[in-house]
């Protein structure tokens, strides 16, 4: 049976391993040895970093949130948060009254339009008296008896007013005119969907 023969340790290599600045990593890869034999020779050596390099170089988790102040529109808050972060407001309220934006998940818009509420319940009333005139005349405006879909289904057909809804509202026409027989037609739902863009 062979014995192994243990690394000799030349004065200037154990200068280095007492030298607490290196992490037994760095050491490691300067001294040709494994890390955990670094370690266990620091022991032997009763040398004991109280922390290594590697622990005490700065770390990115370990920076401190930074103090700033909001740009809101009146707003003298100041909030806390990581550098790292692009956040400029100290809430989302006083984000909406400075940038005037809709609300959250619809995206940004220039200026808010005013009569939202009124051109819904206008819009809902003309898609329900529309429906009725539909269902009494089905064979007038559909005399191919197209497949009525949402978007997206192939072959779909949909509803459509060939004075749009939205230009109804603005020429303030009646729902009941919005939606009478010589208004309504049936399109393909592609060149429904299209048609708000080209207007």
């Amino acid at each position: 049976m062979t014995r192994v023969k243990f690394r000799e340790w030349t004065e200037e290599e154990l200068s280095l391993i007492k030298d607490v600045s290196y992490s037994a990593r760095e050491l490691s890869v300067m001294l040709s040895a494994r890390a955990g034999t670094i370690r266990n020779l620091r022991i032997k050596l009763d040398v004991v970093p109280s922390q290594s390099s590697v622990m005490s170089r700065p770390r990115p988790q370990r920076i401190k949130n930074e103090t700033r102040q909001c740009i809101g529109k009146d707003c003298s808050n100041s909030f806390t948060v990581k550098p790292a972060m692009k956040k400029k407001y100290c809430s989302h309220s006083c984000q909406l009254r400075t940038d005037n934006i809709a609300p959250k998940g619809i995206g940004s818009r220039g200026i808010r339009n005013p009569n939202i509420k009124e051109y819904t319940q206008y819009a809902r009333k003309v898609h329900a008296l529309s429906h009725k005139v539909y269902e009494q005349n089905k064979e007038i405006i559909n005399p191919n008896n197209y497949p009525r879909t949402l978007c997206g289904v192939e072959g779909g057909w949909q509803l459509d007013h060939i004075i749009t809804i939205k230009e109804c509202f603005e020429k303030e026409v009646s729902a009941e005119d919005a939606s009478t027989l010589t208004n309504l037609r049936m399109l393909p739902w592609k060149e429904n969907l299209m048609r708000q863009y080209d207007n």
